[in-house]
């Protein structure tokens, strides 16, 4: 579980989320010589003085990468690409039907393209 400095929200995060978010805090402390507060974003632009948030290809380029160095399953990696969301066992009770049923279908589109030999 994932709690935000300051804000005394959770957020349930699986092992793998967990490590991400910690490296990103790691990368932060190196970065600027102590860990983000409240205010402070996560993922942030490295190239930046001060502590600004990336821009959203940025932002998305980081997360991404940040998954993948987490060893994440590429069949997760592809459906969060497809569906805008991580579904996990702790949050798939707040989708919709849809919802699941797209993100299922992104996971299964992955495996057909592996299975079939398309580069993904």
């Amino acid at each position: 579980m994932y709690v935000e400095p300051g804000e005394g929200k959770s957020i349930h995060l699986s092992a793998q989320g967990q490590q991400v978010i910690e490296r990103q805090l790691e990368a932060f402390r190196k970065k600027f010589g102590r860990y983000p507060g409240p205010n402070d974003p996560v993922f942030f632009d490295p190239e930046e003085n001060t502590p600004v948030p990336l821009s959203d290809e940025d932002y998305e380029q980081a997360v991404l990468a940040a998954m993948s160095q987490a060893g994440l399953d590429p069949a997760l990696i592809y459906a969060f690409k497809r569906t805008d969301r991580m579904v996990t066992d702790s949050n798939k009770h707040l989708l919709s039907k849809k919802q699941l049923r797209q993100w299922n279908d992104a996971v299964n589109e992955y495996h057909r393209k592996v299975e079939s030999g398309q580069v993904i």
